[in-house]
């Protein structure tokens, strides 16, 4: 069995070959494009980064000194605001828990003057 090309059978597979491989080469750009776009944008928002960094950085001095007895002075005060504020939260709740237990409790008690006097109601019928 032998194979035997035309002059323009060969022509016809080159252009083919020759489209196939343009294609190829023309997704390979785009490709690449969208890839080093993607690079620089990362690389803009590292940049961004560094220079929030180095702006805080520069920033981060404080305005005021303090002395030791102050710092101390002023957690003793965050503290003691903490464990108040715990206590108040603990009694609201304990509150907020006996009012409804109350309410429940009158809630019950109407509850059952209406079903007492459904029932002598029912007895004089």
């Amino acid at each position: 069995m032998e194979i035997s090309f035309s002059q323009d059978g060969l022509l016809g597979i080159a252009v083919l070959l020759v489209i196939v491989i343009m294609i190829y080469l023309i997704i390979r750009e785009i490709r690449l494009m969208r890839t080093n776009t993607r690079k620089l944008e990362l690389e803009l928002e590292r940049d961004k980064l560094q220079i929030l960094k180095q702006d805080t950085a520069a920033s981060v001095q404080p305005a005021l000194r303090l002395t030791t007895d102050q710092i101390s002075a002023l957690k003793e005060i965050e503290e003691s605001n903490i464990a108040l504020e715990t206590e108040i939260f603990m009694k609201q709740k304990t509150i907020e828990g006996r009012l409804k237990r109350l309410e429940n409790y009158v809630k019950r008690e109407k509850l059952d003057l209406m079903l007492d006097r459904i029932d002598s109601e029912e007895k004089k019928i």
